[in-house]
């Protein structure tokens, strides 16, 4: 029996794009592809969007993905990730907290992996926040929320007068909360791991950070670094499980680095839905699996 999907999503990347391109091909699907920015509605009518649909697949692009799940929740669509779930992934400091609790309650992943040190801060007043980085440096400014790209930035402070270059440059963002980590000197290399299902892929890049300090660059497009596929060892595939359970991901990616005086991970972040860049067999898997969740 055909099943109706309605899939929410940006098309600007290859993998999605793929992935919405096959399941309108399909004859097992009848896909309703909804583009967050731009397609908008008359909220008395948005019960035409979801007339007859049995499953919703969301890739939160904005506010406009967040009210879809938010009426799927409200007449209880079924989605591939729920309300709750996103808007814990969205929120950086209540995602600190919740990966902070998986690795507590299993003391065998926390003797492998852990978080660096993070702060919830404000800038204001500068001169203030100053004095409580001082300490601290190097840290790494990062937005509150992180799924709309233009609310979201990664800000590298090495000295003091960093933070006046940060406060010219996101002046914008000065009365918002910042989520501040510790910058963890590592490897120079990122370890970006995905989870489709059960179905677990690593793939190690040049970390953006080190490639910016490197060069001396204003800014670093993390889409032009090379990657390469690495195993997956068996600790990693079992924290993607618990994260998985923990946090009610289905699809997922977070980032791992090696730092240069400890024999452990540390987990920087985690993606509710990634753009699976390097894994060249994503699309397929992806569709496999949106099959294999729609069938009885």
């Amino acid at each position: 029996m055909t099943k109706k999907v309605l899939f929410s999503a940006k098309q600007q990347r290859d993998v999605i794009r793929d992935v919405i391109t096959i399941l309108e091909d399909s004859n097992e699907i009848d896909l309703v592809y909804h583009d967050p920015l731009q397609d908008y509605y008359n909220l008395k009518e948005i019960g035409a969007l979801f007339k007859g649909v049995d499953y919703v697949i969301v890739k939160v692009a904005n506010e406009n993905s967040i009210d879809l799940l938010h009426y799927a929740k409200l007449h209880q669509f079924r989605t591939l990730h729920d309300i709750d779930t996103v808007l814990l992934c969205k929120n950086k400091v209540a995602l600190d907290q919740a990966i902070r609790k998986v690795l507590e309650c299993s003391p065998d992943l926390a003797s492998k992996f852990q978080m660096p040190d993070s702060w919830l801060q404000n800038i204001n007043p500068r001169e203030t926040f100053k004095e409580w980085a001082a300490p601290k440096l190097p840290i790494v400014l990062k937005s509150h929320y992180q799924h709309d790209k233009y609310m979201r930035f990664n800000f590298l402070v090495r000295k003091l007068e960093d933070i006046d270059t940060f406060c010219s440059m996101y002046n914008h963002f000065l009365y918002y909360d910042l989520y501040v980590q510790k910058f963890i000197d590592c490897d120079g290399w990122d370890r970006k791991v995905y989870v489709i299902g059960d179905q677990v892929y690593g793939v190690i890049r040049e970390n953006p950070i080190y490639k910016f300090i490197r060069e001396n660059s204003k800014s670093i497009d993390t889409k032009e670094l090379e990657t390469e596929r690495f195993e997956i060892s068996k600790a990693i595939e079992q924290l993607a499980q618990a994260l998985a359970k923990e946090l009610g991901l289905k699809i997922f990616g977070f980032d791992l680095i090696t730092p240069t005086k400890k024999d452990v991970f540390y987990l920087l972040d985690i993606n509710d839905f990634p753009g699976f860049s390097g894994v060249d067999e994503a699309q397929e898997m992806l569709v496999s699996f949106f099959k294999q969740e729609l069938s009885p």
